[in-house]
């Protein structure tokens, strides 16, 4: 399984916001868990999005997406 790569501010690392290029996005996007999902057993994440016939799937461990989401919260607050 690949890492996942944290960057609280992408803006930072040269990111800027603008104009990116686009996919045929048909929604909705899918995020997911999913038991034992690593060689060690560990829960994983799986994140998909519908891109024209196909679905690309994204996963990482569970611990990941959390620190994650920890970080982003961090430095932006908490929306909810």
């Amino acid at each position: 399984m690949e890492h996942i790569q944290i960057i609280p501010d992408l803006e930072e690392q040269g990111f800027k916001d603008g104009e990116y290029p686009t996919i045929d996005y048909k929604g909705p996007i899918t995020i997911g868990g999913m038991d034992n999902g690593t060689a060690s057993g560990k829960p994983v994440v799986l994140i998909g999005i519908e891109v024209g016939e196909d679905v690309m799937v994204v996963q990482t461990t569970l611990a990941l997406f959390l620190t994650a989401a920890d970080m982003l919260k961090a430095r932006y607050g908490d929306p909810r």
